[in-house]
């Protein structure tokens, strides 16, 4: 069965994660300003890919996706209303961003969901 309780709190870790890691980059300007959005793209979805399927082990995949889906809508909200920058009139943008989030996030559940079944037969 879907956990809720276990969804929220990968959604919420995942963003503290990338909210650090963010401002970890900026702070010490480690990298230009295209590669820190990259790697604060990759961060976010990674992270919540590997805490979606690992909190909740009855639905990882159906956990990974939508986590991804949530946090895709969550920064549309954000830039639309917060940074006042248009995003939502662009289709292909939307569609482009979601494509992109949903692949890194499926493929990372993909990669930790084996790994994570194999640790559990060890550990048995």
């Amino acid at each position: 069965m879907f956990s809720l309780r276990a969804f929220i709190q990968a959604i919420g870790v995942s963003l503290i994660i990338t909210i650090v890691i963010s401002f970890l980059m900026g702070f010490f300007s480690l990298f230009a300003f295209e590669w820190m959005i990259i790697i604060s793209f990759l961060v976010s979805y990674i992270s919540i890919g590997i805490l979606a399927s690992l909190w909740n082990m009855k639905t990882p995949y159906f956990a990974a996706f939508l986590g991804c889906i949530t946090l895709t809508v969550i920064n549309f909200i954000f830039s639309n209303f917060v940074l006042s920058i248009p995003i939502l009139l662009n289709p292909a943008l939307i569609q482009e961003n979601f494509i992109y989030s949903t692949f890194v996030s499926m493929l990372t559940a993909i990669i930790v969901i084996p790994i994570i079944k194999r640790r559990e037969q060890v550990a048995i």
